[in-house]
């Protein structure tokens, strides 16, 4: 009886404030010194709730898979100080300093430093409204203003698939998506190939994928933070996925 009335509950919050959602912020934390592992962290406050929240993930380059995810969700203790209610912004987001507390040590432990950020080829925010989402084209290293390759093209495609048994709230939000990702060189040769074949944990219900941030290390370590849309408790939400390769020359 205490599951459904929770919901209820969760339905009609979510279509009464569906408009009240919220937009995360990323950090990418860099690679590994020995070029193994790449990490990123995000932060949001809920606009509805001021709810904060926060994870930190690192992923195996070569399969781009996650090793490590450490998330905090917002607790009561966050949200009160002497009695009265704390609506953070999201600089301020305490989740945010619990996770740096978290992920420190083990980021040291594996080398992970934003001084091996490497090269950050592209970088697309939401405002940036005149490029094209799901494609994009870099160099991977510039040295002089005249620099012309070699030169690599991005793309993205969202296939729409719905779960096998999907929850009954997820009619109220956009298809969920499997992603595919390909990179490829001047020459037209595909140099890395990604591709959802199931939904990933953390990642079932994202109705869109589109290109944010690439970064790459030592010429060869490649790594893709895409903007993710999702179903959130208080609506559509925006968060952002990490994705890693080698490139195959």
């Amino acid at each position: 009886m205490k599951a459904a009335g929770f919901s209820v509950l969760f339905l009609t919050m979510i279509s009464g404030v569906s408009s009240a959602a919220f937009l995360a912020t990323v950090e990418f934390c860099g690679f590994s010194d020995d070029g193994k592992y790449a990490a990123f962290e995000q932060y949001w406050i809920a606009d509805g709730s001021g709810f904060p929240g926060a994870e930190a993930i690192i992923l195996s380059i070569p399969d781009s898979r996650i090793v490590w995810r450490f998330k905090v969700p917002w607790t009561e203790e966050m949200m009160y100080k002497n009695g009265s209610y704390v609506y953070y912004e999201n600089s301020e987001n305490p989740a945010r300093q619990i996770i740096h507390e978290e992920e420190i040590p083990y980021f040291d432990s594996l080398g992970i430093s934003v001084h091996n950020e490497g090269v950050h080829c592209i970088c697309h925010p939401l405002t940036d409204t005149g490029v094209d989402d799901s494609n994009a084209a870099f160099t991977t290293w510039v040295s002089s203003p005249t620099y012309n390759g070699p030169e690599y093209n991005l793309s993205i495609l969202n296939h729409q698939e719905m779960p096998e048994s999907p929850p009954d709230w997820l009619t109220m939000f956009d298809i969920p998506v499997l992603l595919e990702l390909n990179m490829s060189n001047s020459s037209g040769d595909t140099v890395i190939h990604l591709l959802d074949r199931t939904p990933l944990e953390g990642y079932e219900y994202v109705s869109s994928y589109r290109i944010r941030d690439v970064y790459v290390f030592r010429d060869s370590l490649v790594t893709i933070i895409l903007n993710t849309t999702e179903p959130g408790f208080e609506g559509p939400d925006g968060k952002f996925r990490m994705v890693t390769g080698i490139i195959d020359y």
